[in-house]
């Protein structure tokens, strides 16, 4: 799907409903696979990343059934985690390939996996390393990659917590389960300052409402280690997915670039989530926006016309913000610099250059370092022809820059955003854009 972005040329007005967290949606179909009877997994996203991590699933032996519009039985059944005798294509997915790299040691003989991931040389091998310690064993080529559980140890487990969360993450969904001929828990050492830590108490969360219990040690500095008793039972559950703040984030950003008439409504945004992501509206209230927070509803408001200031802003907790706070930096006066975000050139695409290189494309002046990204104030955005290197939240983010640029743009194979927001377009019309 090709898109023609026509800039803004009235106010931005009406309500729309956040799509389900991506992240959450991930977590979820994984754990519950986990768990001895029938989960129902509600208001999940299950197209993207989270749709090949689905089907992952499936081949594994998971019954997932669409019980209704919103909602999804989940159940393991006897020939679940049974061997496989193919790769499986992870694609893109940095979520599904790290956990079902660590999932690999339930299964006999392991996983074969396969995907763009590996051939991107996207991180990895720090897991796989990590996972020695517990008894696995891996071979790493090229395009392919095999781990399976060889024995039963449960040596302490030391991982670097600045290049992904991912690591931990599969590390602690798969820990409660280990049998270990050694020790009755397994001790997680983190390194280095975890970075992303907001996805880490993504992962405890959900896992807490499955039944798992995990003790957290950490500094301020977000180095510590984790304690988890093993032989645990993950518990089935009705699980709903909340709303995400990562991709409202560009509904809201739009809001506040508009008009001074602009109102919009964002629901289904819970402000007491360990989302990471709902710093936007702090980012935002701070250079200068108007939104407005109504927790009982769950709805945010958010309304247009105000002049914003330029910020230094550290990005190391919220990488999915990158692209967007870019976008806003052209926007407020004086510069904005997003620092501490070395980690975002691992991700979907190196989020700092390709950013840079889009915006520069508007006659966006920009300074690039290796971990910043400094954006000027801009008074004219020109139209431009976009490549959003396959990562959904630059296309997503470009796609709001052009409402506000003083020609048309154009985005090609805008179907990335079924990665996280599949409704974002007509969000955006509905509420007053032009995208074609």
């Amino acid at each position: 799907m090709d898109v023609t972005i026509n800039p803004i040329e009235d106010r931005l007005m009406g309500e729309v409903i956040a799509p389900p967290s991506k992240s959450y949606s991930h977590r979820a179909f994984i754990v519950a696979s986990l768990a001895d009877g029938v989960s129902i997994i509600k208001n999940p996203l299950v197209t993207g990343d989270v749709e090949v991590t689905i089907n992952i699933l499936k081949i594994l032996g998971i019954n997932i059934l669409k019980e209704s519009e919103n909602s999804y039985l989940v159940e393991k059944t006897a020939d679940s985690f049974k061997s496989i005798n193919k790769s499986i294509d992870c694609k893109n997915s940095g979520t599904s390939i790290r956990i079902f790299s660590a999932l690999s040691f339930f299964i006999k003989e392991g996983l074969s996996l396969k995907g763009e991931f590996l051939k991107r040389n996207r991180p990895i091998i720090p897991l796989l390393e990590a996972l020695k310690n517990l008894g696995g064993e891996y071979e790493l080529k090229e395009e392919t990659l095999h781990i399976e559980r060889k024995n039963f140890q449960c040596n302490t487990v030391k991982i670097q917590g600045d290049i992904s969360s991912q690591f931990i993450t599969a590390l602690l969904i798969i820990s409660p389960l280990l049998k270990c001929d050694n020790k009755e828990f397994i001790e997680i050492e983190v390194t280095t300052p975890l970075l992303s830590y907001p996805y880490i108490k993504i992962t405890l969360d959900i896992l807490n409402s499955f039944g798992i219990n995990i003790y957290e040690e950490l500094n301020a500095q977000k180095i510590g280690k984790y304690f988890i008793l093993g032989n645990q039972r993950y518990r089935p559950q009705i699980y709903t997915i909340p709303g995400d703040f990562s991709s409202a984030a560009f509904i809201i950003t739009a809001t506040v670039l508009s008009s001074e008439e602009s109102r919009v409504v964002i629901k289904n945004l819970d402000v007491q989530n360990p989302q990471g992501d709902k710093r936007i509206i702090e980012i935002l209230r701070d250079m200068g926006a108007d939104i407005e927070i109504n927790e009982v509803k769950n709805q945010i408001i958010v309304k247009g016309g105000t002049r914003l200031q330029g910020r230094n802003i550290d990005c190391s907790e919220i990488p999915d913000l990158f692209p967007i706070l870019s976008v806003v930096g052209a926007f407020a006066d004086g510069k904005t610099t997003l620092y501490n975000a070395s980690n975002l050139r691992l991700k979907e695409s190196d989020r700092i250059s390709v950013m840079a290189r889009e915006l520069a494309k508007m006659g966006i002046r920009i300074k690039e370092k290796e971990d910043k990204l400094t954006i000027y104030h801009t008074q004219t955005l020109n139209g431009t022809l976009f490549n959003h290197a396959n990562d959904h939240r630059i296309a997503m983010a470009c796609c709001i820059a052009a409402l506000f640029a003083n020609d048309n743009s154009k985005i090609e194979k805008m179907d990335i955003i079924e990665d996280s927001y599949p409704t974002f377009i007509d969000d955006l019309n509905k509420l007053g854009a032009k995208i074609r």
